[in-house]
């Protein structure tokens, strides 16, 4: 099976992000001015050079952070052999690769975090796909309002972003990413690009009708940025955003802290 990423135009981008759980930005400062309504693209932004894990040659120990590609439709379990609490399937809702961070392991069975509700880990038998060793992860600092990327543990790229607001705060916990997306219309409210994570948001606005997936995307509104302005998503530059698509792969470890 392939595992190149998935590019879908801004319109359907743009509607897999409010079902993801965030909001247009809040009124701006004073002296800025926000975009108009974003127009869809008929063609995708060009794609760069697939980044998505190769199955590792027999033999090496893989290091971790560790991913699973599932390679066929199996049961989410609450422990090896216990009770099915979801079935996994080989692509996501957005239609990417199914490859999920690895939690822990045991003979014959892994632990996944998934984006299935009440049940962000679960477990897969190992039969039902392949490991990866994922070399990079992203750590967000709520009270820094930064994004950080490691490689191998060490530190490569900082950005400034913006977060959830008091009452619609950016959940905090070990996550994933799921997928990856272009829009096609890099001045909409999603920006260029979007990461889509496991992490789902409990605190749904009154009248918010969009769903409660939380990712990580870009914003051309850069007033934002170093604020509480979101329904719980991470925002970031245009640049930022696209810097972060050449290096994040799915099933990518995310960790978002105080």
């Amino acid at each position: 099976m392939s595992h190149r990423r998935r590019v879908v135009t801004g319109a359907a981008a743009a509607a897999a992000l409010m079902a993801a759980g965030c909001g247009a930005d809040a009124t701006p400062e004073a002296g800025t001015q926000t975009q108009g309504p974003a127009k869809t693209q008929t063609a995708p932004a060009p794609a760069p050079a697939s980044t998505t894990p190769k199955p590792a040659a027999a033999g090496p120990v893989l290091k971790p952070p560790l991913a699973f590609s599932v390679r066929r439709r199996a049961q989410l379990r609450t422990s090896p052999n216990g009770r099915v609490v979801a079935t996994i399937k080989t692509k996501t809702e957005f239609k990417s690769p199914t490859i999920l961070a690895v939690a822990g392991r045991k003979p014959g069975w892994v632990l996944v975090r998934t984006e299935v509700e009440k049940h962000h880990v679960g477990w897969l038998p190992l039969s039902a796909g392949h490991l990866f060793s994922e070399p990079r992860t992203i750590v967000i600092d709520l009270s820094a309002r930064k994004l950080s990327v490691f490689h191998r543990g060490r530190l490569t790229d900082t950005y400034k972003v913006a977060i959830g607001t008091d009452a619609t705060p950016t959940p905090r916990g070990r996550f994933a990413v799921t997928d990856r997306l272009t829009t096609g219309d890099a001045n909409g409210d999603y920006g260029c690009c979007i990461l889509a994570l496991t992490a789902h948001q409990p605190k749904i606005a009154q009248g918010w009708g969009g769903g409660d997936r939380v990712a990580i995307h870009a914003t051309p509104h850069t007033w934002t940025l170093g604020k509480q302005v979101s329904h719980g998503c991470v925002r970031a530059t245009n640049k930022a955003l696209r810097q972060l698509m050449r290096h994040a792969r799915l099933g990518m470890p995310v960790t978002i802290h105080a």
